[in-house]
């Protein structure tokens, strides 16, 4: 027997369609509740592993000499960030995608090399705008009397040291954080939308950094980074970008720790920094055009996007990953 409206329409279609997209919601939120549980048992676990291996460092013969040696310090440094990030974010990624015929980490080629390189030049540009957005955001921190800091490594002067220390800043994190974050973390939630997805990878890319002088770059520069790997279909890009953005860094490093006339380094560094704005705006003007119609991928979920983002954070492993990262972070801020 039909169960019928007074006006004798069916209302079984009506009972079922209610109930598939309660059971479609159910499912899509628990598929993201999976994904923020691994990713919050990865940063755990790349914590734990963190401070356990230093102390193992500290207490070594090596512990003596760590300190001392930046050589030394970067060889660890590439330890650490293997061993503590690579290997808890690659089991979180086996955790996802456990029972699926699909690749943990997805590292296919990007769609045109005009559009990577283009894109590349975009990401570029938002990550000195972060670099600049963060200076603003620290002395503003100072002049309400909170002092903002962040880890400091030393500087090796031999060519060697030089190399490892370009390694340990620039290639290692970015083959490994791009796997990490845009791999094991972003590429799962496209199916929810790349808006969304990008937001969740670059938020996860801030707490990581542990300090607010890093935080609100990263939140930015993952912003950039995440789009331009959703554009190019392709976490290459996102690699790209990452150790072009960290080389800058090492080079005005060596650049300080070599050049002891001001106004000689200033001038270069003046010089290098306007050459790589040039670069990345004409590049990204180059970007507009080179996508054509290209667009990130819309959300065809029958979840809001307030809804996705509270199934991202409200699980345990992400809130208990989340209360680590805000008391690492609070080590690194003072009040004059």
């Amino acid at each position: 027997m039909q169960k019928t409206n007074k006006d004798g329409d069916n209302l079984y279609n009506f009972y079922d369609a209610e109930n598939s997209i309660y059971v479609r919601l159910e499912k899509e939120r628990e598929s993201i509740k999976l994904i923020s549980k691994a990713a919050g048992l990865s940063v755990i676990a790349y914590v734990l592993i963190q401070n356990l291996l230093s102390i193992l460092v500290y207490l070594s013969p090596i512990g003596e000499i760590y300190e001392t040696d930046p050589g030394l310090q970067s060889v660890v440094t590439i330890f650490l960030s293997v061993l503590g990030l690579l290997v808890p974010f690659a089991a979180g990624g086996y955790f996802i995608n456990r029972g699926k015929n699909t690749p943990m980490v997805d590292f296919r080629k990007p769609v045109s090399i005009p559009l990577m390189l283009s894109a590349t030049a975009l990401g570029i540009f938002i990550c000195l705008a972060g670099n600049y957005v963060t200076g603003i955001f620290a002395e503003m921190m100072d002049s309400v009397g909170i002092t903002l800091s962040a880890p400091e490594y030393t500087v090796p002067s031999d060519f060697a040291g030089r190399l490892i220390y370009a390694l340990s800043i620039a290639v290692v994190p970015a083959l490994v954080e791009e796997f990490a974050v845009r791999g094991v973390i972003l590429q799962p939630l496209r199916k929810y939308g790349d808006k969304f997805a990008i937001l969740a990878s670059a938020l996860i890319f801030a707490v990581m950094h542990g300090n607010l002088i890093q935080a609100p770059f990263a939140l930015i520069a993952g912003i950039g980074i995440g789009y331009a790997v959703c554009i190019t279909n392709s976490i290459w890009t996102g690699v790209l970008i990452h150790f072009i953005n960290n080389l800058y860094s090492v080079i005005i490093e060596f650049l300080v720790a070599d050049i002891t006339d001001e106004t000689k380094l200033n001038l270069i560094y003046i010089s290098i920094t306007v050459v790589l704005y040039a670069v990345s705006i004409i590049g990204s003007v180059a970007f507009v055009a080179i996508k054509n119609k290209r667009k990130i991928l819309p959300s065809f979920t029958a979840m809001s996007e307030k809804q996705k983002l509270r199934a991202f954070i409200f699980t345990l492993p992400m809130i208990i990953a989340l209360l680590m990262m805000i008391k690492i972070t609070s080590a690194f801020i003072a009040a004059n």
